[in-house]
């Protein structure tokens, strides 16, 4: 019953010893810092920004896809539907406009003026009837009905006469301008649905946005996705640092640009190297995951590494490394 309290003890001592290591040590020399991390890498979620039926992907976990690489698509049949509907609609507008913008044709020009020339020929011929009937009348020749009949016909023919002078002045002018604005604006409207529906069959492929690894296949041909659900998970393997914290002790000799030296278990022996990007410009508490019980108050500061020049992509997403942080010189 004596002895367990003492191993408990001794065990828990132990684990402290080897969390408070890894969380940084320096060298002899008191200038040089070891830290310990682990790899992170720049990781976007491919979706897409409509909803649909998924029809196609074009990549598995851990293929590698280049830039501007389709990668998936929706099925698109109901919407280049909707886009040649719309662009028949676009050319319709177009046509109109067109013939409102070049004018009355020569045709009709000439139709109206043969309109004008016949209504004044019936004008006159109603003035000579107007005259006669009134002579007549003056002479006691003619009834009042007969005279007033011939003063309405003469009126009508007049009317219709200088409706067709109208006529053919409206045909000559052609189309008012308020009326080809408004074409213009039906034109524009219809341009811009067009244009609404070519946006989304873009928004219906989905681009590799850089060079990288596919670490998540989400989805499988013909589910329905909803708008902005992953597809699929891209790493970035150009873009892969080291999370580390460093004790506000030693903020000082850290700087972004200074050079570090990355190892890790799995490659024993193997070195990589890297470089500071970034420090944090507040401090912070040591992070839960590795705070001991020594340790816990002490302030760190955020800082990330760049990995360099791991090509063989040894240093992968999660596995914990040491970061040796070279004294400034």
């Amino acid at each position: 019953m004596t002895k367990r309290p003492i191993v408990i003890a001794g065990a828990v001592g132990l684990v402290a010893v080897i969390v408070a290591g890894a969380v940084w040590h320096g060298h002899k020399n008191g200038r040089a810092l070891v830290v310990s991390g682990t790899v992170e890498a720049t990781e976007t979620q491919l979706g897409f920004p409509v909803p649909g039926r998924l029809a196609e992907i074009a990549a598995a976990e851990g293929d590698t896809v280049g830039p501007g690489m389709t990668v998936a698509k929706l099925d698109r049949a109901e919407t280049e539907a909707r886009r040649q509907q719309a662009s028949a609609q676009v050319e319709a507008a177009q046509a109109l406009l067109t013939e409102l913008e070049r004018g009355s044709r020569t045709e009709e020009i000439t139709q109206a003026r043969a309109a004008r020339d016949a209504a004044q020929e019936r004008l006159h011929d109603a003035e000579r009837d107007r005259d006669r009937t009134k002579t007549l009348f003056d002479s006691g020749a003619v009834s009042r009905e007969v005279y007033d009949k011939a003063m309405t016909q003469y009126d009508v023919v007049q009317s219709q006469s200088t409706q067709a002078d109208e006529q053919l002045r409206l045909v000559e002018r052609g189309p008012r301008e308020e009326r080809i604005a408004a074409q213009r604006a039906q034109l524009a409207q219809a341009e811009a649905a067009l244009r609404t529906i070519d946006a989304a069959l873009q928004n219906m492929t989905i681009t590799a946005p850089f060079r990288g690894i596919v670490t998540v296949r989400h989805r499988e041909p013909g589910e329905i996705v909803p708008a902005g659900s992953p597809v699929l998970t891209v790493m970035n393997p150009a873009d892969r640092w080291v999370r580390i914290y460093v004790p506000e002790t030693r903020i000082g000799s850290v700087h972004v640009g200074q050079s570090a030296t990355i190892t890790c278990d799995t490659y024993a022996g193997k070195t990589y190297s890297g470089a500071v990007v970034m420090v944090a410009s507040e401090a912070e508490f040591t992070p839960k995951t590795v705070q001991t019980t020594e340790e816990r108050v002490k302030l760190v500061y955020a800082t990330k590494v760049r990995i360099t020049d791991d090509a063989g992509l040894d240093l992968k997403p999660g596995m914990p490394v040491d970061v040796r942080l070279e004294p400034i010189q």
